[in-house]
């Protein structure tokens, strides 16, 4: 697919979310509405106080719609650096392990990479680590044996990242839309934590894929250029 066609493939993607979660809120609001000023002076206060709180609760979520989308412009790569790749993993691994403090959820971490350089920027980085991690232990949290496994390699001029769980996996046809902003298959959720992790990766002139099966878990692979490689030198493995 040419770079034109995604481009176009995603912006109908978009518009389609944004048609849908905003279109479902805009109509329930003017049933609400229209409901209470046919009804203003048959209803009681309490009766009134109701049908506010429910309006009041629609126009919460068109307000948490936009400042998703505001949310995507305003995490960027500020500057790229060197970053000594083993203090950075060090410290996610510290974090991951806190974030799943207390819970069932069993971490196992594996190394195979020695002292490297990566170029990137360290907020954009952590930024999107947990959000890939984030995703990880909502898809087990309901699993008997809830397992995320981290691993971390060299190869081919980048550092690649691993993150897999033993959730539920993601249906194949939401599996062509995990990076869309606003498309998420959790009620409440604004579906932004991919795409903008997505969006960092690629101004770090890094990748990331996902893939999963239904009912066998996710894998989230990261590459990130190590610095002296060659433009074009970062493959994904066949």
């Amino acid at each position: 697919m040419s770079k034109e066609m995604e481009l176009i493939r995603n912006l109908e993607q978009i518009l389609s979310t944004l048609r849908h979660e905003l279109g479902n809120s805009i109509n329930s609001l003017k049933i609400t509405l229209d409901v209470m000023r046919e009804n203003y002076d048959l209803f009681d206060d309490a009766k009134r106080k109701e049908y506010l709180e429910r309006g009041l609760k629609l126009l919460i979520r068109q307000q948490q719609l936009v400042d998703a989308m505001k949310s995507y412009s305003q995490f960027t790569v500020n500057e790229q650096n060197e970053i000594r790749f083993l203090s950075f993993w060090t410290h996610f691994l510290s974090a991951a392990s806190e974030r799943v403090k207390g819970g069932r959820i069993k971490l196992i971490s594996r190394q195979e990479i020695e002292p490297c350089v990566i170029i990137g920027d360290r907020a954009a980085l952590n930024k999107v680590m947990t959000s890939i991690l984030d995703n990880a232990v909502e898809a087990v949290e309901k699993q008997d044996e809830p397992l995320i496994e981290l691993a971390a390699s060299k190869s081919n001029g980048s550092v690649k990242i691993v993150l897999a769980d033993n959730g539920s996996g993601i249906k194949k046809n939401d599996l062509t839309r995990i990076f869309t902003p606003l498309f998420s298959t959790k009620s409440g959720k604004t579906g932004m934590g991919l795409s903008i992790a997505q969006k960092l990766t690629l101004e770090m002139k890094g990748k990331i894929s996902i893939e999963s099966s239904l009912g066998k878990g996710t894998q989230a692979t990261v590459w990130l250029k190590c610095a002296g490689a060659k433009e074009g030198s970062m493959k994904k493995p066949l």
